[in-house]
This record gives C-alpha cells, structure tokens and sequence, in this order.
C-alpha cells in the first residue's frame, strides 16, 4: 500500500508532463499461496476474466492512489510481464516511443524515487 500511496503522489507531481498507467500482470503473490497478511484477496488467475476481475479489484480497493489512472490488463500469456520483465513490479518511463527510463525490479530495487529523479531532470 505504501507504493501505490507514493506512486499517488508521483502521479500528482508530474501530471502535467507524463501520462501514467498501470499494467495489471499475474497475480504475484496470489491467495492460495498465503504469503502475506493484509494483502488483497486474490488468487491465480486461471482465466482471462478472473484476471479483469482481479484489476476491478485493485481499481475498488487503491482508488485514491489509482483515480483517473488507466489500468490495462496483460493477456494470459504474459507478454507484457515477459516483454518488460515486470513481475512482481517494475517502473519504465516511455518517451516517442522507447524506455528512456528501466527501474529496477521490485520489490527490492523498485524506486518511486529514482523515477521522480529521472522525471525532474527532464522537466
């Protein structure tokens, strides 16, 4: 939740230089798995329904962080995931087309703040 609080507030900061949006890929820390506590209740999806219903989901409970933040779903067969190498979260800035900007791979190495860093230069 902390992340999407401050990925909100980045939101707001450059909303006048960047479109933002959210790419919904696998689940990856699903229910069944029971890996955390007070995550959100989903699991695997094993449709691409469930996986809509899943980023209804987040749009339901992170909508403060979220609002006017379009959330695109990836296909079952995960080529954004795979493409972009996202899971369980990573930030990219894409200018004319083309990643200006790689943010490390979550959890460990995803930065809010290095994207802000990258964004500011570029103001």
């Amino acid at each position: 939740m902390a992340s999407l609080c401050k990925f909100g507030a980045l939101r707001t900061k450059f909303a006048g230089l960047a479109d933002f949006v959210t790419i919904y890929i696998e689940e990856a820390h699903p229910a069944e798995r029971k890996h955390f506590s007070g995550n959100y209740a989903i699991d695997t999806h094993a449709s691409m329904e469930q996986r809509m219903e899943a980023a209804a989901t987040l749009r339901e409970e992170a909508d403060e962080f979220l609002k006017d933040c379009p959330i695109l779903v990836d296909q079952m067969d995960d080529r954004a995931n795979l493409a972009y190498a996202a899971l369980p979260e990573r930030l990219y800035v894409v200018q004319d087309g083309k990643i200006s900007f790689e943010g490390g791979a979550g959890p460990f190495h995803y930065s809010i703040e290095e994207v802000e860093k990258f964004l500011s230069k570029i103001v």
